[in-house]
């Protein structure tokens, strides 16, 4: 296994997933990191709501290796695109956080998704990339990226999309966040 921070920025392909690597790389951007601690790398990071939110998944962890926290941050950003205010961030304190989070990267129905899971008071996070293919367009692809925030009281959802395309370094996550069971496709996991 590759270590954390010098796989960074990477993106890693395997036989048979080219297609589906390319249409995931659309999504890469050139968006800052927001909320994430000095000592922490972003994950996932986008922009949100024209630009005056922001959702990230920071990771952090000793040089050499693989990522030992993880922590979600939502908040909000002045009009310049600079932080604000934090929120919402799970868990209020990184120590321990990777047994809270499941991973997973599958495809259903044609649409290719990597995702991260919590459940927090009452409700569940997932932060997702989803791509498909689409001739219309000028990549040959097509895709949606945010949070679903779901009430698991009354099943109830909401998903708030990223209005630019995220960085999402998903595989820095493979063999540490456990497998998914919640996906369409069943128990599903970051390989």
């Amino acid at each position: 296994m590759r270590t954390f921070f010098s796989r960074l920025f990477r993106c890693p392909v395997k036989s048979g997933t080219l297609p589906m690597a390319l249409f995931a790389g659309l999504f890469l951007s050139s968006s800052l990191a927001h909320a994430c601690e000095p000592d922490a790398q972003p994950i996932f990071s986008c922009e949100a709501d024209d630009g005056r939110k922001f959702i990230e998944l920071c990771a952090s962890g000793e040089p050499g290796g693989a990522p030992s926290t993880l922590q979600y941050r939502f908040g909000s950003q002045t009009p310049e695109g600079r932080d604000d205010a934090v929120e919402l961030e799970f868990p209020d304190r990184p120590a321990g956080s990777l047994g809270r989070f499941f991973g997973a990267v599958y495809t259903h129905k044609g649409v290719y998704t990597q995702s991260v899971r919590f459940k927090s008071a009452g409700f569940s996070y997932t932060v997702f990339t989803e791509s498909w293919p689409d001739a219309d367009s000028a990549e040959g692809a097509a895709g949606s990226a945010g949070v679903t925030v779901r009430n698991l009281r009354t099943g109830k959802s909401n998903t708030v999309n990223c209005s630019e395309r995220p960085r999402f370094y998903i595989f820095e996550l493979q063999n540490v966040l456990a497998c998914d069971p919640a996906t369409p496709v069943g128990k599903a996991c970051i390989q």
